[in-house]
C-alpha cells in the first residue's frame, strides 16, 4: 500500500510500514475487512448511479435530437468516471508494491466492477435498439398521416429521425386523378338524384356517389327518410349499379358491400344470391322501382347499366319470327305433364340472340299462373336437356311485379330432346337461318 505524504516541495510517497497508523489498520483483520467494505460501498453507489442513468436513457424516445445528445453525453461521462476509480483502485492494489499479498488483501470487487460496467454497456447497446424501433414506429405512424393528405394540417415541429437513412420510409406516389372521369361521376350524381325526384322516389335521398369504376358508382350514402319527410336513417353502400327491362318496365337499383343505420344501429346487408343459385361474396340490397320506363335512365346514366345496351336493334333481319316463335312453343309443348311455357310474343333476333319476349307458364290444368317479360333469351344447350335464360326482365304473378335476381332468369328443360331442338334450327343453336327460318320463308301459325 502507498501513502501520499506532504512534504516541504510537495507531495511525497512512502511506504507504509506495519509500525505506521494505516499499515496497523490494513494488517489487522478488521482493518481488511473495512476495506473490502468501503470498497464494496464504493462500487454500490457507482452501480446505483450508472443504473439510473441507464434507465434515464432507456425511457427517453423524445424526437429531439438535442435533448438525446445530452442524455448520451451524461452516460459517457459516468462510464469514464467509473472506469478512472477503477484504474485507481488496480493501482492501489499492484502486486509489485510491499502491500499484503492478494490473500491478505481482497481484489474481486474491482473484478466485479469491470463485468458490471460490461454488463451495463450491453444493455446500453440494447436500450439504444429499443429506442430505434420506437422511432422506426413513430416514422411508420406519421408516415400514415402524410398518405392522408397534410396540406390542412398546421406547421409542426421538424422531426429528425436517427433511423439509418436506408430504412427511413419512401414517401407514396401522388395519386393520378383523371379530371374528365371526376366531371363524369359528378354528372352522374346530379343525374341520379333527378331521376329519383322525376319518378316520385319520396323514401331515399342521395347524398353522395362517389367515383365511377367498372360499370358502377361508389362509394354512395343514402338519406332514408319515413312517411312524413323526417330522417329515418341511412344506406352506404361500396358500389351502386343499375338492372333494367325496356319490355317488363322495370328498373332496380342494386347496393353491393354496405349497411343500413337507423337509430344508431348498423345493420349489415345481406349476402346475396345469384341468378345460379350462388352467394355473393358480400352484402346486397335491392331497391325496385314499379312500372318504371328505364330508357331515360339509360340515355342519363349508361355507364352504370354495366355495358348493357337496352336501346340496341330488336331485329338484324334475318330471322322468320313467325317460325321461330311456333317452332319453340311446338317444342315447349312436347312434355305438358309438369306444365308448360308457351311465348306469346318475339320482337326480334339479333346474332342468335332473341330480343322483347313474353313467356306465359300454365300449370298441369292449363291454368296461367304467372307471366315473364324480358329484353333478351338465349337458348343454350347443356349437358341434359336445354336452358332458356332470359336477362333484364320480370316476373308478373297478379298485380305483383318482381324483377329478375342479378337480372337473369333461367327456364331449365331436363327432358328436352336435344336432337329434336337442333333440327328445329333456332337462333343459338344455328349459326345462320335456313330454309323456313330465314326471311321470306313460309308463313306458320304462331302458336
Amino acid at each position: 500500500m502507498v501513502e501520499h505524504v506532504q512534504g516541504p516541495q510537495g507531495p511525497t510517497s512512502g511506504r507504509v510500514g506495519a509500525s505506521s497508523p494505516l499499515g496497523d489498520v490494513l494488517g489487522s483483520p478488521a482493518g481488511r475487512a473495512s476495506h473490502r467494505g468501503a470498497a464494496g460501498r464504493l462500487a454500490s453507489a457507482a452501480f446505483s448511479a450508472l443504473g439510473a442513468l441507464l434507465a434515464l436513457g432507456g425511457a427517453a424516445c423524445s424526437p429531439s435530437p438535442s435533448s438525446l445528445e445530452r442524455e448520451n453525453a451524461a452516460l459517457r461521462d459516468e462510464v469514464q468516471r467509473l472506469e478512472a476509480q477503477l484504474a485507481a483502485r488496480a493501482v492501489a492494489s499492484d502486486p509489485a508494491s510491499d502491500a499484503p499479498s492478494a490473500g491478505e488483501v481482497d481484489v474481486l470487487p474491482a473484478e466485479n466492477l469491470r463485468d458490471q460496467i460490461a454488463q451495463l454497456r450491453a444493455e446500453l447497446a440494447r436500450e439504444q435498439e429499443l429506442r430505434l424501433e420506437r422511432e422506426r414506429e413513430w416514422l411508420r405512424y406519421t408516415s400514415a398521416f402524410d398518405a392522408l393528405g397534410g396540406d390542412a394540417l398546421p406547421e409542426g415541429a421538424e422531426f429528425t429521425p436517427q433511423v439509418p437513412e436506408d430504412e427511413l420510409p419512401k414517401p407514396p406516389e401522388p395519386v393520378k386523378l383523371d379530371e374528365t372521369l371526376l366531371a363524369r361521376a359528378d354528372a352522374v350524381e346530379r343525374s341520379l338524384r333527378a331521376l329519383l325526384q322525376v319518378e316520385g322516389v319520396r323514401g331515399i335521398d342521395l347524398l353522395e356517389a362517389g367515383e365511377l369504376d367498372g360499370g358502377a358508382i361508389g362509394p354512395v350514402v343514402f338519406r332514408v327518410l319515413d312517411a312524413r319527410g323526417r330522417l329515418a336513417g341511412s344506406l352506404t353502400a361500396a358500389r351502386l349499379r343499375l338492372v333494367g327491362s325496356r319490355t317488363a318496365r322495370s328498373l332496380t337499383i342494386v347496393l353491393e358491400d354496405g349497411y343500413e343505420s337507423r337509430g344508431g344501429v348498423r345493420l349489415d346487408f345481406e349476402a346475396g344470391t345469384t341468378a345460379e343459385g350462388e352467394r355473393e361474396p358480400f352484402g346486397v340490397r335491392r331497391i325496385e322501382l314499379e312500372d318504371v320506363d328505364p330508357m331515360p335512365w339509360v340515355s342519363a346514366v349508361p355507364e352504370l347499366f354495366g355495358g348493357v345496351e337496352l336501346a340496341a336493334p330488336k331485329d338484324d333481319g334475318l330471322w322468320n319470327l313467325t317460325y321461330v316463335r311456333a317452332s319453340l312453343n311446338r317444342l315447349l309443348r312436347i312434355d305438358v305433364e309438369r306444365g308448360y311455357w308457351r311465348l306469346k310474343t318475339l320482337g326480334g333476333v339479333v346474332a342468335g340472340v332473341l330480343h322483347d319476349v313474353h313467356f306465359e307458364q300454365f300449370g298441369p290444368e292449363g291454368k296461367l299462373e304467372r307471366r315473364l317479360f324480358a329484353d333478351r333469351l338465349r337458348i343454350e344447350r347443356k349437358e341434359r336437356g336445354v336452358a332458356l335464360v332470359l336477362e333484364d326482365g320480370a316476373t308478373l304473378r297478379g298485380d305483383e311485379k318482381t324483377p329478375f335476381l342479378d337480372g337473369r332468369f333461367r327456364i331449365y328443360l331436363p327432358r328436352a330432346e336435344q336432337a329434336e331442338w337442333n333440327a328445329a334450327g333456332l337462333p343459338g343453336l344455328s349459326s345462320a337461318p335456313s330454309g323456313a327460318a330465314s326471311t321470306g320463308g313460309p308463313a306458320l301459325d304462331g302458336d
